[in-house]
């Protein structure tokens, strides 16, 4: 027979509870507080129009995803579906394309990451450093250029999820880990990086078994987001179709400078969560922290994959060490602490009122381009923008002619290299084939040469270098006019 349950043990139940409860409302007045402070240093969010053509190419492929069409067939990119798709729903919510509705939902991308981290802070070294990981994520997400710290990107989308991975492994969760990774991933590929800590940590808790579990987890997302946008589409676009985006023979004195100036300018402004890195290296083995070590260090095998070294790229290694920072916060003087954190916040405020400005600095002019367009077209008309001007679709809301957004794909002419004269022979293998058999489907009402304007290096790809394209302007097309510099040609066959 069993003893009856004393008053303490009949107590626990409900202290247990309470204790979950006090735990749930720390965690939202956290988020509060996280997010009100994300929010104020990204104001500008509401200010500018776009911060960087990334965010207007989004913006164009959300546009033909919320109007049915195919993601790959009709507005592709290096990249896997998942921004694209946030970015249409986020639209679609909204009922707005103005950039100011994805950078809120960028806004909850930062604030979560940050309370993720805190969680994971506070359950390894304690309460006080859950405020501080948590403030110096938000902190660190903005000490960028405003067109990589401002800006809705793949990196901070990424983040949540790949912060969550590392949350889960450590608590012996390792399919839900790897579900975690393969959301990142499909966010971003370099988000598959994280299964290095990730798998760690399985193998560690369960051997074999765990790391298995793991690689389920990753794997099963990943094969369905290929059933929805196409398992050939996603491998080719995603992965196989980057070899000369990604070659390694690009190494160069150009690359070399890039390197050194890019990451200069992240370790300046971020040294506040530097600063501790060599002492939490010394005291690795006694913090249990090897897996955040590894985090790191598959952080930036990402930035360094591709040789291009963008600001935004550097954004994801900002979780690791605002979470090894904290730790050793903790364990450093009052005053130390207290400063680290004040320039911190005061570098954080500097960059978002650098924010406020950043249209001044904007090389690419599209309004009246973009207005003309509007006004000249249909809503389901064409047109098609030779050159990298993906501002030009998004202004005038018309949708491209082909499913390359931009013409690096044709010209061999990718960002983050020095300019080459075009040729089509530089082109992504089957990428003309595909743009002729686009135009065939879509007839551009309009083609905008950016060329004459030397926008983003557009001198260096002139129409007149692709014998084919040249031929079909001088055949089907006639001159109209030029708007800052763009040359714009109608067809001939359509009046309107």
């Amino acid at each position: 027979m069993l003893a009856p349950a004393t008053p303490v043990e009949l107590a626990r139940p409900a202290e247990v509870a309470q204790r979950a409860r006090d735990g749930r409302r720390t965690a939202i007045r956290l988020f509060a507080a996280l997010l009100l402070l994300t929010a104020l240093l990204r104001l500008p969010a509401f200010f500018v129009a776009e911060f960087n053509s990334d965010e207007t190419y989004l913006a164009t492929q959300a546009d033909v995803i919320k109007n049915g069409g195919n993601l790959y067939k009709e507005a592709t990119d290096r990249k896997p579906p998942l921004v694209p798709y946030l970015y249409a729903a986020t639209f679609a919510i909204t009922g707005t394309t103005g950039l100011w509705s994805v950078r809120v939902a960028a806004m909850f991308a930062i604030a979560l990451t940050a309370l993720l981290l805190a969680l994971e802070a506070r359950r390894r070294y304690g309460t006080r450093a859950a405020w501080i990981a948590g403030a110096l994520l938000v902190f660190s997400s903005v000490a960028f250029a405003p067109a990589d710290g401002q800006a809705a990107n793949f990196e901070v989308f990424m983040l949540p999820a790949m912060t969550a991975a590392i949350l889960l492994a450590r608590r012996d969760r390792a399919f839900s880990s790897g579900v975690a990774v393969a959301i990142a991933t499909l966010a971003k590929q370099t988000g598959a990086a994280t299964l290095l800590p990730i798998v760690y940590l399985a193998w560690r808790f369960r051997g074999r078994r765990g790391a298995g579990n793991a690689l389920l987890g990753f794997a099963i997302p990943i094969a369905l987001a290929a059933l929805v946008v196409g398992p050939g589409q996603l491998l080719f676009w995603s992965v196989l179709g980057n070899g000369s985006y990604l070659s390694a023979n690009a190494i160069s004195l150009f690359v070399g400078i890039l390197f050194v100036v890019m990451t200069a300018g992240f370790i300046a402004p971020n040294l506040p969560i530097l600063w501790t890195l060599p002492r939490a290296w010394r005291e690795r083995a006694r913090r249990d922290d090897t897996d955040l070590w590894l985090w790191l260090l598959s952080a930036a095998v990402s930035v360094a994959i591709g040789l291009r070294f963008f600001g935004h790229y550097y954004i994801q290694l900002l979780p690791p060490l605002c979470l090894l920072s904290a730790g050793m916060l903790t364990a450093t003087s009052r005053f130390a602490r207290l400063a680290t954190i004040a320039l911190a916040a005061a570098t954080a405020a500097v960059f978002s009122i650098i924010g406020f400005f950043a249209p001044l600095h904007r090389g690419a002019q599209y309004e009246s381009v973009s207005k003309f367009i509007a006004a000249k077209t249909r809503p389901d008309d064409r047109v098609l923008v030779w050159g990298s001007m993906p501002e030009i679709y998004w202004a005038s809301d018309r949708r491209p002619a082909t499913r390359f957004v931009t013409n690096s794909f044709l010209s061999g002419n990718n960002p983050g290299r020095p300019p080459v004269t075009g040729d089509p022979k530089l082109a992504t293998p089957g990428a003309w084939d595909l743009f002729w058999e686009d135009t065939r489907l879509h007839p551009p009402l309009y083609i905008l040469d950016t060329t004459p304007a030397k926008i983003r290096g557009s001198q260096y790809t002139p129409i007149s270098r692709f014998p084919r394209l040249k031929a079909l302007v001088d055949r089907s097309y006639h001159y109209v006019t030029r708007i800052d510099g763009i040359d714009i040609y109608k067809e001939d066959s359509r009046p309107h």
